[in-house]
């Protein structure tokens, strides 16, 4: 289906306009075992999803559940990047510093995966019950939690790898690196965001690696980075030369229960230009 504006401009807030200023149910109680103490924590606090709150109209039990699990402290222990990426302001801020990036991602990298892909996946469920006629009517903020719930596992994984040469976190380079915005786009296929024709990202250790991590996730087939999975990896042969990536889906394992709002990379051109018109002052 076609993107939304709020859908592309988020897209665009957290790829382009981001790489472009860097020139210059488990309960509560559960909590504390999902994270450890990071060795640096931050002098700031840590940013936090859609804390620009819901554009559009969303219903009032679909308001109330999604502002719940949003306050629950499980929640918060996990921290679920695939929920940062496309829809929170204070972690577009953090990407403009590789201290505060680095920061956010030692954050999300301490919860216990295990633990946490069975509560995103529980939200997942239940936010498909208590918001059937947001999702019917395609809001897209709702539509962006269902796929990013879906998504916590692959995107927690793929975020946490690190440079073996400098043990920075690949995300960290890729977001931070003005000279190739490209490189950050590989993170947002498992969001249902096509990679962008002619896209041209470094080719590193860190591309090969993540491109694995979603290569794996190809394995359920009803989840959106199996149908966009092949195409980026070709794209990225055809930049980095033949066989750089593996091009083809990981052995077929159970279907997700992942939301489909599809965003093509045509519409890339939009993307950039929404982007540029609402967040142009950073």
């Amino acid at each position: 289906m076609a993107p939304s504006e709020s859908t592309t401009a988020a897209v665009a807030h957290h790829t382009t306009a981001s790489s472009a200023t860097k020139s210059s149910s488990s309960t509560s109680s559960s909590a504390a075992s999902l994270a450890t103490q990071s060795s640096q924590p931050s002098s700031s606090p840590l940013p936090t999803p859609f804390d620009q709150g819901f554009a559009g109209n969303i219903t009032e039990t679909c308001s109330n559940f999604v502002y719940g699990f949003l306050a629950d402290s499980t929640f918060t222990s996990c921290l679920p990047f695939s929920l940062l990426l496309q829809n929170s302001e204070s972690f577009f801020q953090a990407e403009k510093s590789v201290l505060s990036i680095s920061q956010t991602l030692d954050a999300t990298c301490a919860a216990n995966v295990n633990t946490c892909t069975d509560y995103m996946n529980g939200l997942s469920g239940n936010l498909t019950k208590a918001c059937t006629s947001d999702i019917t009517a395609k809001n897209p903020a709702i539509l962006q939690a269902q796929l990013g719930l879906n998504a916590y596992k692959t995107l927690y994984t793929a975020s946490c790898l690190r440079n073996p040469s400098t043990s920075a976190y690949c995300f960290a380079d890729a977001i931070t690196n003005a000279s190739s915005p490209s490189d950050s786009y590989i993170y947002y296929l498992p969001l249902n965001v096509s990679f962008p024709g002619g896209s041209a990202p470094t080719c590193s250790t860190c591309l090969v690696n993540t491109m694995a991590v979603l290569e794996e996730a190809t394995s359920d087939r009803n989840s959106p980075i199996a149908s966009d999975y092949a195409d980026a990896a070709q794209q990225i042969n055809l930049h980095c030369g033949p066989g750089f990536v593996n091009t083809s889906l990981a052995a077929v394992s159970s279907p997700s229960m992942a939301g489909r709002p599809n965003i093509p990379a045509a519409e890339l051109a939009l993307v950039v230009v929404l982007g540029a018109l609402i967040f142009g002052g950073f």
